[in-house]
């Protein structure tokens, strides 16, 4: 049984045990009575059950409160074939034991006009507004399920269009064309196309209610809880450790004791799929895990999420050899593995795929048995490791050039991208300058995180460790992109979360020298509901863009333009929100014992970062429109 029955169910539960309550006019004339006396006469009602609930009768108190015209609505329909009585819809075969909602939410709404219960009314609206999406959604997926099995049956329909049975001779111009038998694999293909359509119609039959339903499973509840628990008692106090240190590579070595209770945590192994070997059930557990650590310590948070990013191109283009080899020591839940994503250089790489450009400066080229990287790399999360000699593993996106080679400024730069796997013993087995960290910016936001700007020098790795050869690097790096553009999303809501949360409370306790909470002034309230829609509305964006990059519908440009759209709109409005907030505080918001300036301080970095929202993501979403064949809502209704 749904939530919605069993709600139906307990109303018209409800309104039966009303019923049974014998009605009587005061003497005045002028208000009801409810007389708990069972021994009045004719108007006691005898039974119950919840399959012997009897029609209101008309001198009872649900009939007068109802009304005729309503009671009679009820009689003819209201429930689903659990009973004849009130709240009960007959079942003859035709309803489908389909359920009128409006009319028991109705007629609950005009007994609640008598019999109030606290809370009630609220129960009602929301339980209406779900009714009327659920319909909505429903009679969405029955019309594409209908779509898809009269696509099944052309395919199933006969093949033999001739006709064999006349006896006159057709006309030479009007003959059938010649029959052409199927082969074996025109047979096989059919039948794949018909699995395939099969495949989707049960898809849509399982997901036309999940799919709009935001409610956490008991499994992402105790996800939940869990990163709540760590985020409360572990990150808390990250910038205690850190905060008066003197420099950004001390800062972030500071934080290594925090991310070894990470590892121990689960939170690496966390973020690698189930099937290679990890606990990660799905990208919106990512959603969960990324916006509970950053309402809390965004800084910190970078480091562990950056680990997860650092794997995406392994986990999404490694063979199962490499998977076995590299992944080992993130899937152990011992020590601090880093990974890093090493993509940006110093120079930018906003136009990196820009033909007749410059393009990517770190190059390589095969010697041999081994690759051999030269250039230098800047803005890498983790990239230099806790001693500045490497991550554990770096993914490293060069462009295929050997240092005698002139660059074909005519090509397209996408044959020659490569990604190269990097790891602490490959650092070992080279020269002690062929890898060096040249240095680590110092940040405004995010100051205990790592991006240091390090450089290749004749760096040789084994063949082996090719993860995508040349012309297949760029559409791995989309791809990691397009899922670290949703996270974004989810950071951003992290910290608008936040800051509502410190506003409000602000706002519930000081006066500012009035007489009243300021949260009861109007202009401070607007503030504070505009700042709450846009958590709300960010954190929808970012789970349905997870939802779509996992799940579809839609190609892979209608999913990645979700995912840029959630990167772009949600980092934005970030910033947006805690000045909103800083603005409601005033000028002791400004202080530093005060959480906003450093939210504000982490917010300022996520339009920039992770592929600026002006000069790579919006123009990705731009390319994307300008397609000929681009479809607005490809990956809402396709």
């Amino acid at each position: 049984m749904s939530l919605l029955d069993a709600h139906l169910e307990q109303i018209s539960l409800c309104a039966a045990s009303i019923a049974e309550l014998p009605y009587a006019q005061d003497p005045t004339g002028d208000r009801r009575n409810t007389v708990f006396n069972a021994a009045t006469g004719s108007s006691s009602i005898l039974g119950g059950g919840a399959n012997a609930v009897r029609a209101p009768k008309r001198n009872t108190a649900v009939a007068a409160v109802l009304g005729t015209d309503l009671v009679e609505r009820i009689r003819r329909g209201g429930g689903g074939g659990a009973g004849t009585g009130l709240g009960y819809r007959t079942f003859d075969g035709s309803n489908k034991n389909e359920v009128d909602v409006e009319v028991l939410l109705e007629g609950a709404e005009k007994l609640l006009g008598v019999y109030p219960i606290p809370g009630a009314r609220e129960r009602i609206a929301a339980m209406r507004q779900r009714h009327k999406r659920l319909e909505a959604s429903i009679e969405h997926y029955e019309y594409r399920i209908a779509e898809q099995t009269a696509q099944l049956g052309k395919l199933n329909r006969s093949r033999d269009y001739m006709d064999v049975g006349t006896d006159e001779a057709e006309p030479e111009a009007e003959a059938a064309p010649a029959f052409i038998p199927m082969t074996e694999e025109d047979l096989r293909r059919e039948e794949e196309e018909v699995r395939q359509l099969e495949r989707k119609k049960r898809g849509l039959e399982d997901r036309q209610l999940t799919m709009i339903d935001f409610t956490l499973t008991k499994d992402q509840k105790a996800l939940r809880a869990g990163v709540r628990g760590f985020a409360q008692q572990v990150l808390k106090d990250a910038p205690k450790v850190y905060s008066q240190l003197p420099s950004q590579t001390a800062r972030f070595q500071a934080t290594r004791p925090i991310y070894r209770k990470a590892v121990e945590g689960g939170l690496i192994k966390g973020q690698i799929p189930s099937p290679l070997g990890g606990t990660s059930a799905g990208l919106i557990d990512a959603a969960i895990v990324v916006e509970e650590m950053f309402a809390v310590e965004p800084s910190a948070s970078l480091t562990i999420l950056g680990t997860g990013l650092g794997l995406t191109p392994l986990l999404l283009a490694g063979s199962p050899a490499q998977h076995e080899k590299f992944l080992k020591t993130f899937l152990s839940g011992e020590g601090e593995p880093l990974a890093a994503f090493v993509h940006s250089e110093p120079g930018g790489t906003a136009n990196w795929l820009e033909k007749g450009a410059a393009g990517l400066q770190t190059t390589a080229w095969k010697e041999g048995d081994d690759w051999v990287i030269d250039g230098e790399k800047t803005w890498t999360t983790n990239s230099g490791g806790w001693d500045q000699r490497g991550a554990d593993l770096q993914c490293v996106v060069c462009r295929q050039s050997s240092p005698d080679s002139t660059k074909d400024l005519d090509g397209d730069p996408v044959s020659n991208i490569l990604i190269l796997l990097v790891t602490r013993e490959d650092v070992s087995n080279n020269d002690a300058s062929a890898y060096t960290v040249l240095s680590e910016p110092e940040l405004t936001g995010l100051v205990s995180s790592s991006g240091p700007y390090s450089r290749f020098t004749k760096f040789r790795v084994p063949a082996g460790n090719l993860l995508c050869p040349p012309g297949q690097g760029a559409q791995i790096v989309e791809q990691t992109f397009g899922s670290s553009a949703a996270i974004v999303g989810a950071m951003s809501v992290g910290i608008m979360r936040a800051t509502f949360e410190a506003a409000l409370k602000f706002c519930k306790s000081d006066t500012r020298g009035g007489t009243v909470p300021i949260i009861e002034k109007q202009s401070v309230a607007d503030k504070l509901i505009d700042m709450k829609m846009r958590v709300e509305a960010a954190r929808t964006l970012t789970w349905k863009a997870l939802s779509v990059l996992e799940n579809g519908p839609g190609g892979w440009e209608s999913r990645l333009e979700i995912a840029l759209e959630a990167k772009i709109w949600c980092s934005d409005q970030a910033p947006k929100t805690v000045i909103d907030a800083m603005a409601v505080v005033g000028m002791t918001s400004y202080s530093k014992d005060q959480p906003f300036s450093r939210l504000l301080e982490n917010a300022v970095c996520l339009p920039l970062f992770d592929g600026g929202n002006v000069g790579v993501r919006r123009r990705q979403l731009e390319r994307i429109f300008q397609r000929e064949d681009y479809e607005p809502w490809a990956a809402t209704y396709e």
